[in-house]
């Protein structure tokens, strides 16, 4: 009786993986949809998410700043801004 059961398992199986693969004139339409945009930039959540009550705004934007290669950063009406020069010429700039 458990060698019926499995046997009905595997055919569900099989079935279901059957149905789920899809047809060659699917497949190209799916291949066709797949145009990459990019996608829009959120600069606000280190200052409007992570902000609390004004303490961490700023030092959580100069740490998101560093983390890509900037000199540190502030937040501005709850946007993120960069500094312009990057760290290794800041350091070049200072001990340089």
């Amino acid at each position: 009786m458990v060698k019926v059961y499995f046997l009905v398992a595997l055919l569900f199986v099989a079935v279901a993986a059957i149905m789920a693969a899809p047809v060659e004139e699917e497949y190209e339409l799916l291949e066709q949809a797949g145009i990459e945009e990019r996608a829009d930039r959120q600069r606000r959540v280190t200052c409007d998410l992570l902000s609390i009550k004004g303490v961490a705004e700023h030092s959580a934007c100069a740490a998101n700043c560093l983390s890509m290669g900037k000199a540190g950063g502030r937040c501005e009406n709850a946007v993120c801004l960069c500094r312009k020069t990057n760290f290794k010429d800041l350091w070049d700039k200072r001990f340089g």
